[in-house]
């Protein structure tokens, strides 16, 4: 047995086990909710468990033993400083609800998140469409794409942009993450596609982290530069994406609020400039197949061309049969 300072509160570790157990110190739910990544953050994050070599931040694997040292994404929000300060931004929070009298609005929300709310990516239904139609076809992101010669690159200014914003944030394995949102329900940003495909959390918990905002305006409002160490405390892993959220949604709590009303802030578009889109990004460690895709449901409100509109019936009855055939 070990003991670990987590969140400034000292633990006793099962080395052999995930259990562990309160030595001392105070705690609030946010930090017991952190303090269940204790056991998977014994071993350093720049080493690897199984031959204790160093480990790459940008690599999955040991690159002496292979070991599968888990998405570099996940692993840099795992850290003990982006944890420790994830926290204190959520204690911080949870305070200032009890103090403005919504403690129950907090507490709901926060169960809320952590029962129903997964991922979705929107897509246009022409992409859905060939995902469904080949067991075989990955979905990837926009880098993977122009690299393979798939698709043509942005005009001059996005692409740099994109590629930019990108490295900041993941450095060499940028063209390996896929992008998606935080949701409570099925919907997604109507930005981004004409179809929202909400995956199968199982198929993508392990490799996914979350961050507090859009990954340009959070580039831009933090002032970061090529070469500046990210803020901490603005990521989450999979088990702590209830933390982001409540830390991000805070100020915007009130009496009697529901679901809808919390989905509605979750993720707000007017549906046509994507720089008014405001949403928790989520970011997946290469892509997924289709039988990753837990619903598909269209866009509503949108005016499709006739060809987009066959698409969209073509792909929503597709998914149907196959959901059917599973069944």
């Amino acid at each position: 047995m070990t003991t670990r300072l987590v969140s400034g509160i000292w633990v006793l570790i099962h080395t052999a086990t995930d259990r562990f157990s309160y030595v001392s110190g105070e705690t609030s739910q946010g930090a017991k909710g952190i303090l269940k990544m204790a056991f998977s953050t014994l071993i350093r994050e720049d080493t690897c468990s199984e031959c204790g070599a160093t480990l790459s931040a940008a690599s999955r694997h040991c690159s002496t033993c292979r070991a599968d040292a888990g998405a570099p994404n996940v692993r840099a929000c795992r850290t003990d400083e982006n944890l420790k300060a994830l926290v204190a931004r959520y204690d911080a929070s949870r305070s200032q609800a009890s103090a403005l009298g919504f403690s129950k609005e907090f507490s709901d929300l926060e169960a809320i998140v952590e029962k129903k709310s997964g991922v979705v990516v929107s897509m246009p239904a022409g992409v859905v469409r060939n995902l469904l139609d080949d067991p075989k076809s990955i979905y990837v992101n926009y880098e993977r794409l122009v690299g393979a010669d798939v698709r043509r690159p942005a005009d001059s200014d996005n692409d740099r942009h994109r590629c930019a914003v990108g490295g900041q944030l993941f450095g060499s394995y940028a063209d390996k993450i896929v992008y998606g949102v935080l949701s409570l329900t099925k919907d997604g940003l109507c930005t981004y596609g004409d179809v929202y495909c909400r995956l199968r959390s199982v198929t993508i918990e392990k490799r996914t982290s979350f961050l507090e905002t859009n990954s340009y305006k959070f580039i831009r409002d933090h002032n970061i530069v090529a070469g500046d160490k990210l803020p901490i405390g603005y990521a989450a892993c999979w088990i702590c994406r209830h933390n982001l959220v409540l830390v991000k949604l805070s100020d915007s709590l009130s009496k009697g609020q529901t679901e809808s009303d919390w989905q509605a802030l979750l993720i707000h578009s007017d549906g046509q400039n994507r720089e008014n889109d405001d949403f928790i990004e989520a970011h997946i460690f290469e892509g997924f197949n289709r039988n990753a895709i837990e619903s598909v449901v269209p866009v509503t409100g949108v005016k499709l061309s006739r060809e987009k509109r066959i698409d969209l019936d073509i792909t929503t009855s597709k998914f149907n049969r196959l959901v059917g055939k599973t069944k």
